[in-house]
């Protein structure tokens, strides 16, 4: 199995993940902190999908979509291609704030489609091509890919057991 491969395996994963994680949520619950300092819901979804677009773009040498889809305005925030959430301050995590878990999804569902898309064209064979953007190879990008987003759909996942006092993987 090449990189890519697995890649698109890992993320087909992340997309169940992320449909079972965000179900049937109230804003209250998208927006909850479990501590002062920590992540929301509705944050670490919205920076997974940042993460990934902006990953995705520099592989395929496209636009992000947060700013071609206007995805941002949707979001009520900034249209900057370079914020994706790292280091966000405490009240930059309370600005992401959307109405429903619909809007993360509708995002993040744009964004994975078209990383699967990449992942299936032949420029994805390139692993050792050298990126503008981060100056990763192909890849390494694809592995952060792969382990970033499985790292943060755990996160929004344990984030809701917290909330709701449970197990939030069915068995």
């Amino acid at each position: 199995m090449k990189i890519n491969e697995y890649t698109a395996n890992a993320l087909e994963r992340v997309h169940v993940f992320m449909g079972m994680a965000f179900a049937d949520l109230t804003p209250e619950q998208l927006w909850y902190r479990p501590a002062t300092e920590a992540n929301s819901m509705a944050w670490v979804g919205w920076h997974l999908t940042r993460g990934l677009d902006r990953r995705v773009s520099d592989m395929d040498g496209g636009g992000q979509t947060w700013v071609e889809g206007r995805w941002y305005e949707k979001f009520g925030l900034p249209a900057n291609p370079t914020d994706y959430g790292v280091g966000h301050t405490s009240e930059q995590v309370d600005t992401i704030r959307p109405s429903d878990a619909g809007l993360i999804l509708g995002y993040y569902d744009d964004v994975y489609r078209r990383t699967l898309e990449f992942l299936a064209s032949p420029a994805a064979d390139d692993h050792d091509r050298a990126l503008e953007g981060s100056g990763n190879t192909l890849a390494e990008e694809m592995v952060g890919m792969a382990t970033g987003n499985l790292q943060h759909v755990g996160q929004v996942g344990y984030i809701r057991g917290l909330i709701e006092g449970r197990r939030w993987y069915p068995r």
